[in-house]
């Protein structure tokens, strides 16, 4: 094998290593948190199994590759599950939380390798680990006065012996095949790896190794059966190629069932929708040619139709392929909020809806450090201590709730707490303290600029959960380097809400071409709850802002024309289209609609290009760029300063 061959291979390896951490790190922490939970005593013990599946599965990846210090810390985890598995109760809290830092800091180790920075230290967790698993032995928990059942010696003192299997035809019709022997050895001791392999003209032969507290007695009998042990050498470590554990169920196969996934690299389906993106532009450039053409292209258009219906149905698989659970980020808060909680004092419960709402598999990567931040604010800074509560009339525990949800093309991530809420006359006071303007009598949006602003914060020393003044600006940065929104509610002792809503996909998007002017924007189809006509007699001018009635609703204006410092000449014919936000319903008032289109979302990241409103670019096909707008944006530049006009008209 070639140098190059072999760098890409290593390469793969740690893909695979890093893909299967995580996954593995997921299935510990989720049990770990069903343990905390009371069940019967066979619940704890499958969790527990799974978890010791999995912490032996990476302790193997881990070897594999060469991470020693994840391969210590996860074969010290395993001591403990081991003897957790043999108590007749549950663990307690103390050993759960141990465990929990033990996933922490896997999660550490494997993040650093994977950047090429220095590993983090482990020696120090693997000590405590080793100093409990100790405790445990000399002094077991028992049920109902019991001793607890199980072997009272470390795991280290385990001694490893070799079984090696050769099946024959004969030993099949005696009932001793590979089943009948990994049931024995299972009663023998703890088969640690099973290796098969093939031998001259044919043969099979099976390798097992079994951690044993004592000698394999009567070895005849064994040898008479096809299995012949010897001692392992103590400086040899085995090849982990199976998950250890428990023995699995005898099945009638030695192969597990088929597997259905794929494993593909985000790159290659980046690549893939950049590769639609681009065959979507183009078939707008030749539907834009077919309609400027003067002869009659019937049979071209026919054909024009069904590659834009196929484009849409290749979209949608690939948009299928990317999404992914928002539990990937949901399941890591648990710890999080527990954490804190104990730290601060607090005591918090928090509440978890929608894990199972679909996003953007990058969407999802760059969320964890806006989510992580906000649900440490809340924490940090919204919930109050329990005596604190108590006083106000509310329940010593507080509740934050996560949640996620589709709503058209968007997803709708919330984080609200039941705590203190908002100061606003406090945030103003601290703005001003560090020399950033605000209004003396702030809205939520205003509130918002100011808790973003990069060197703002409510505490004049940091600490692990925060203070530094920069958690928010990156917040909002990352959002709308999305191509998302945020927005926020709060209450004075009730609540504090953040709306986090983000585009399912960044790629391709349904939208409405609208012009003002000279001006050309496309507006996603999601927020459009209807089109309309409108003339100048329908736009009503109270206090000076405009407003529109609508099907008994009295709407606020907002003109395209407008946004480009355009007047709009008196009489000409308008098109109204009325949005449906988050932040409420705005009608934007257009000169013309010239229907919909699909066209590829380029996000504008520089910070220099952003402006409010304005969520992205495209191109049609004829080389010119197209804005985006940002509906929701825009409906909260609006409604605020009109909500309360449209009470009273509608009063």
């Amino acid at each position: 094998m070639s140098s190059g061959d072999a760098t890409e291979l290593r390469g793969e390896l740690l893909d695979d290593f890093y893909t299967e951490s995580d996954e593995h790190l997921g299935t510990i922490r989720r049990e770990l948190l069903a343990l905390e939970q009371p069940a019967a005593p066979s619940e704890h013990a499958a969790a527990l199994d799974r978890c010791f599946r999995s912490m032996h599965t990476m302790k193997g990846n881990a070897a594999i590759i060469g991470l020693h210090s994840a391969e210590a810390l996860t074969h010290a985890a395993e001591d403990l599950f081991r003897l957790l598995l043999r108590q007749p109760v549950g663990p307690d809290a103390d050993a759960l939380q141990l465990l929990g830092r033990v996933a922490g800091s896997l999660e550490a180790i494997v993040a650093a390798h994977r950047r090429e920075q220095p590993i983090p230290e482990a020696d120090t967790l693997i000590k405590e680990l080793r100093e409990f698993v100790a405790g445990l032995t000399n002094h077991p928990p028992a049920a109902d006065g019991a001793p607890a059942s199980g072997p009272a010696a470390p795991v280290s003192a385990v001694a490893r012996w070799v079984c090696v299997f050769s099946p024959t035809q004969e030993l099949d019709r005696r009932g001793v095949n590979i089943n009948s022997v990994r049931a024995r050895l299972g009663e023998l001791g703890e088969i640690v790896s099973a290796v098969p392999s093939v031998q001259p003209k044919g043969a099979m032969q099976f390798e097992f190794t079994v951690a044993v507290r004592q000698p394999p007695a009567d070895p005849g009998a064994w040898a008479a059966d096809g299995m012949v042990f010897r001692p392992a050498l103590a400086d040899v470590v085995e090849p982990e190629r199976r998950t250890a554990g428990p023995s699995p169920a005898p099945s009638s196969s030695l192969y597990i069932a088929p597997s259905h996934v794929v494993r593909v690299d985000l790159a290659r389906l980046d690549e893939l929708m950049r590769i639609t993106g681009e065959m979507v532009i183009h078939r707008s450039r030749l539907a834009d040619r077919i309609a400027r053409s003067p002869d009659d292209h019937a049979a071209l258009q026919e054909v024009n139709l069904a590659l834009g219906r196929s484009l849409r149905e290749l979209r949608d698989a690939i948009t299928r392929v990317r999404l992914v659970p928002v539990g990937e980020v949901f399941n890591r808060m648990p710890f999080v909020v527990r954490d804190l909680a104990r730290d601060t004092g607090k005591q918090v419960r928090l509440v978890v809806d929608g894990e199972h709402t679909e996003i953007d598999k990058y969407v999802v990567e760059r969320l964890k450090e806006p989510l992580l931040h906000l649900v440490r604010n809340a924490v940090s800074h919204g919930v109050e201590l329990p005596s604190v509560r108590v006083a106000a009339g509310k329940p010593p525990e507080a509740v934050l709730r996560l949640s996620a949800s589709t709503v058209g093309s968007s997803v709708v991530i919330r984080i609200c707490d039941d705590g203190a809420g908002i100061d606003r006359t406090a945030i103003v006071a601290r703005a001003q303290t560090l020399g950033i303007s605000a209004p003396p009598d702030p809205s939520d949006e205003d509130i918002l600029d100011v808790l973003c602003r990069a060197g703002f914060s409510t505490r004049d020393e940091a600490d692990r959960a925060a203070g530094r003044g920069v958690g928010m600006a990156v917040v909002r940065t990352t959002i709308r380097e999305l191509g998302g929104s945020l927005s926020f509610a709060a209450e004075r002792g009730v609540r504090t809400q953040f709306n986090l809503r983000l585009p399912l996909t960044l790629s391709i998007a349904e939208t409405f071409l609208v012009t003002a002017g000279e001006h050309t924007c496309a507006l996603p189809q999601e927020f459009v709850r209807e089109i309309l006509p409108v003339t100048p007699a329908d736009l009503l001018q109270i206090q000076h802002a405009e407003v529109l009635s609508c099907r008994g609703e009295i709407l606020p204006v907002l003109r395209l024309r407008g946004l480009f410092g355009l007047s709009s000449p008196p009489g000409a014919p308008m098109t109204a289209l009325v949005l449906n936000t988050d932040n409420g319903q705005v009608a934007l008032v257009v000169d013309r609609v010239h229907g919909r289109r699909e066209v590829v979302v380029r996000a504008l990241k520089d910070p220099l290009v952003q402006v409010p409103g304005i969520t992205g670019a495209t191109e049609l096909g004829d080389g010119r760029p197209v804005l985006i707008l940002d509906a929701a944006a825009l409906a909260g530049r609006r409604v605020a300063p009109t909500a309360r006009m449209a009470e009273r008209i509608s009063a």
